[in-house]
């Protein structure tokens, strides 16, 4: 057995990693609104959202290039595979994430969709 204490205080935190298929974070939306969003990030496999507490909104970048948003509601699970980053507007959202534990992440600015970065976990 393995305990792990949340307490989401950064915006991100891997709090269990299986080693060779999945792992699991905590989300902590550093933004209060969208137009501070200026980067969207997509990994190389599904990320999957469980909203824990206050608010948070998902913004994304559909299949025909524009952004939309999808707010999450607790007891509902919410996967992307698009480019996504999200925000909360009183900093209280929180939300645990399952996703692989070997992938690779495409960062794209948020108003051209180009890409300005790579990162491999």
């Amino acid at each position: 057995m393995v305990v792990a204490p949340i307490h989401a205080t950064k915006e991100w935190e891997v709090i269990f990693n299986e080693g060779q298929h999945w792992r699991i974070g905590i989300y902590r939306p550093k933004y209060r609104a969208r137009d501070e969003i200026a980067e969207l990030e997509q990994h190389t496999c599904p990320e999957a959202f469980l909203l824990l507490q206050g608010e948070m909104t998902m913004v994304y970048r559909d299949s025909s290039g524009a952004l939309q948003e999808q707010t999450l509601q607790k007891g509902e699970l919410v996967t992307f595979s698009e480019p996504h980053a999200g925000f909360s507007a009183n900093l209280d959202g929180v939300a645990f994430v399952v996703e692989n534990a070997k992938f690779e992440t495409v960062y794209t600015d948020v108003t051209s969709g180009q890409e300005t970065r790579r990162v491999s976990v």
